[in-house]
């Protein structure tokens, strides 16, 4: 804009314009000297006034610039609650104002601490001393948490105007070296169109300097104005290499930023030329956007003098109590936890006390810490020897802490600190079908488990998303040759059962799907192939109708194995084995069983349930002995963890338990929603099935079963201790023959099943008699969860 002096010489120029030609209208007859005059003085004057007000309209249009160039990722952050963490650790919190000039932080927090109600940031501060720009989650209104659901889904899964406006402008950056050249040559043939006002400029510039102002030239005029425009378009980026990475979780690295360097786990959501802004930033162990800072406070002596609130919402403080023993008070006002790590005390000496950052502070609760610093005491006049001395904390001068949390944050990185060093799979939420398997995208980033999951948010048990596979074998197992080998030998099956299914239905003639006739016959044709899924007789029959003995020779498998089945496809079943306390025989003999109602069996043995796998697997089975031998065997964790995974759906199948009547220790029950009582008795190789038991048909699938005193030759079960169920809550499939005890119940619980049995699998011997009925078990559990899952699948709710 033109300064106060330019302004005051170009309306006294203006003036006398007026004036001389006010002048000239009143004296009509005034004679041709004069009017000579007039026109020389307006030949003086009208090309400084044109120079002038071009350089107005010049100096408006690059105000009217400055008001839209502002930084396109910093503007999501206009008026929002925001943090500013600069390279040196230092922390401005509070409402953020942007300017092209610079930012301004208003804090009402700061203003009731007594310190300054805001802080401007220049320019210059913006671009070489600020690290980052957080927005911590539990720091949004509901308002703003709902715009950024909308903004995370349009991410994840962005519309095709959205993915159309995106190409559209990244096609123009990348052609910005054109634009650039296209506005030289703009600016060029403005400048030659005004080179006539050069000379006249330069004479209002002499004039002006007389009377002490300045005046800016067209060429700087000019020279600032394309500086401005080449610039704004500077400030975009396209990158071919991350732009494919916007949408998925990415692996950075931040350097250079006190408090903060290292390395997160965040979802990538947009850059240009100076930024990089980043969803759900988290550290390696996902445990949220890591905070940390310290501060001493020099207390004197005097405990009262220290009782300080930091910026973050906690309150520091240190107490004597009437017994003379000292503690740290810590008033947490947050919704989050804060780890301590380090409290030192020095001046005069030192002391440390090293927490590890395993002492926590629960959100809005209030924690003390005991204070009982012990010191090394000199003993002279030996220099070398030295005694433990008690000390209190008011022989200190100034005490020391050190702090952390994690919160969920979206964070904006300069791109001088922030590098992205690795990408993660993309984000696919699709529900599992074959159509999913063929579509996965081999991605080899990363090696990372991602549950799939139905159409009402549960995880399918078995099914992991590996490399950008949908499979069920462990990372350590997988084969990407195989697995692809897999996948296009199950895209082959579809596209065949695609063109049967379009060659007996959708290619049919129209005049035949019309016509009465030959629409009852389509529709007769449909009701035979699913009334014959399930009947092998009628099958068989089918196929000596259907087909001539010559292509019957030729077919190697029958024909409904083609048809699809009413169970749909066979997933894999995975079963985890706890054996840690007796001698592992039964896992040996479980992995025999591969095959198990058509199900693919895979079998992992654990020596504990302190395992995150537990949630992805279908069937637990717990060995002899790990209930009680000996005493009880499970802990608070591994109780609340077995009644999870039953009410999640799982199958819990326990083996057996070894039980002293002398033994007064703890018989915990945490296990299982209703009491169990556990028994001893003899050893025996006989069971009664009850009525219920019979009709499970757990002693005839696969294997028959005779265990009754009167029907058996060989030993077929190894039994030892029973169960008693004292409340009648327990479906008893088998007796004991002798008293009131059952060798087998089942209990359903929520969405899952208890199979508690009395099995002696003590030695490799006891297991090779148990084996029949151990399968037996594994096929009643499969066909329970085959059944669950048919239920849910198409019962109402």
């Amino acid at each position: 804009m033109l300064k106060k002096r330019q302004i005051i010489l170009l309306i006294l120029v203006l003036g006398m314009v007026f004036l001389t030609y006010a002048a000239i209208a009143q004296e009509e007859n005034t004679g041709g000297d004069i009017q000579s005059s007039v026109s020389s003085i307006w030949d003086k004057v009208k090309w400084p006034i044109i120079a002038a007000v071009s350089m107005f309209i010049f100096q408006g249009i690059l105000y009217i610039i400055s008001l839209f160039k502002k930084d396109r990722l910093l503007k999501t952050l206009l008026n929002k609650y925001v943090i500013f963490h600069m390279k040196d650790g230092r922390r401005y919190q509070g409402t953020m104002r942007l300017d092209t000039r610079g930012a301004e932080i208003v804090s009402e927090e700061s203003r009731q601490r007594g310190q300054a109600p805001s802080y401007i940031f220049s320019k210059d501060q913006l671009q070489n001393e600020i690290g980052s720009y957080i927005r911590y989650l539990d720091t949004m209104n509901d308002r703003e948490k709902q715009e950024r659901k909308w903004e995370l889904e349009r991410l994840k899964n962005p519309p095709l105007s959205h993915r159309m406006v995106r190409k559209t402008r990244n096609m123009f950056i990348e052609l910005n070296a054109a634009a650039k050249n296209a506005i030289s040559m703009v600016w060029g043939s403005i400048k030659q169109a005004a080179s006539p006002l050069q000379a006249q400029l330069n004479r209002m510039n002499t004039a002006a300097q007389e009377f002490g102002g300045e005046v800016t030239s067209l060429d700087d005029q000019f020279t600032e104005f394309k500086k401005e425009s080449e610039q704004f378009l500077q400030e975009e980026s396209y990158e071919r290499i991350i732009e494919r990475l916007v949408g998925t979780r990415v692996k950075i690295r931040i350097a250079g930023v006190e408090h903060a360097n290292g390395e997160y786990m965040a979802l990538f959501k947009d850059y240009n030329g100076k930024h990089m802004t980043f969803m759900n930033v988290r550290d390696k162990d996902n445990n949220g956007y890591r905070d940390h800072w310290d501060y001493d406070h020099e207390y004197k002596h005097d405990i009262n003098n220290f009782n300080r609130r930091d910026d973050r919402g906690l309150r520091c403080r240190m107490i004597e109590d009437k017994e003379g023993r000292y503690f740290l008070v810590f008033e947490n006002n947050t919704s989050y936890t804060i780890q301590v790590g380090k409290v030192r005390l020095f001046d005069p000496g030192g002391w440390e006390r090293n927490l590890e950052f395993k002492w926590h502070v629960e959100g809005l609760s209030v924690r003390r810490l005991r204070l009982n610093p012990v010191a090394q005491h000199n003993v002279g006049p030996f220099e070398r020897v030295r005694t433990l001395e008690h000390r209190t904390p008011r022989q200190f001068k100034k005490i020391g802490l050190d702090f952390r949390s994690f919160r969920d944050a979206d964070v904006i990185f300069p791109r001088s600190v922030c590098t992205i060093i690795e990408s993660a799979e993309k984000q696919q939420q699709e529900l599992f079908s074959i159509s999913a398997l063929t579509d996965a995208i081999l991605d080899r980033s990363e090696s990372e488990e991602i549950a799939i999951q139905d159409t009402e948010g549960r995880a399918i048990h078995g099914m992991n998303l590996v490399h950008g596979y949908v499979t069920n074998v462990n990372e350590e197992r997988i084969d990407l040759k195989s697995i692809d080998s897999s996948y296009s030998r199950r895209w082959e099956v579809e596209s065949a059962y695609t063109h049967f299914d379009n060659t007996l239905r959708h290619k049919v003639p129209m005049h035949r799907r019309m016509i009465p006739y030959f629409a009852n016959r389509l529709v007769t044709q449909n009701a035979l192939v699913e009334q014959l899924r399930e009947n092998k007789l009628q099958q068989e029959t089918f196929s000596q109708l259907a087909y001539p003995k010559l292509v019957k020779r030729q077919l190697r498998i029958p024909l409904m194995k083609l048809l699809p089945s009413n169970n749909g496809l066979r997933l894999p079943l995975k079963v985890m084995a706890f054996t840690s306390n007796g001698a592992n025989e039964e896992f040996r003999v479980l992995e025999r069983f591969e095959y198990v109602h058509e199900h693919h069996m895979l079998y992992e043995s654990v020596g504990n349930l302190r395992n995150e796998r537990l949630a992805k697997m279908d069937i637990l089975w717990i060995g002899a002995g790990e209930i009680y031998k000996g005493g009880y065997r499970l802990n608070i964790d591994s109780e609340q963890r077995i009644k999870n995974f039953v009410s999640q759906g799982g199958v819990v199948i326990v083996s057996g338990q070894d039980v002293k009547t002398n033994s007064r220790q703890r018989r915990g029950a945490g296990w299982i929603p209703e009491p169990l009582t556990g028994v001893e008795y003899d050893e025996t190789d006989e069971l009664l099935p009850t009525a219920q038991g019979r009709r499970s048909r757990v002693f005839h699938t696969p294997n028959m079963l005779n265990t009754t005193p009167d029907t058996k030759e060989i030993p077929l079960v190894k039994l030892d201790d029973m169960w008693v169920d004292p409340l009648g809550k327990w479906n008893s499939l088998a007796k004991s023959t002798e008293q009131d005890a059952s060798a087998l119940l089942t209990l359903p619980f929520q969405k899952g099943l208890y199979i508690v049995t009395s099995l002696k699998n003590d030695t490799e011997r006891d297991v090779e008699i148990n084996n029949k009925l151990m399968e037996n078990l594994l096929h009643f559990s499969v066909k329970w969860i085959d059944n669950q899952k048919w239920k849910q699948r198409f019962l109402p709710r």
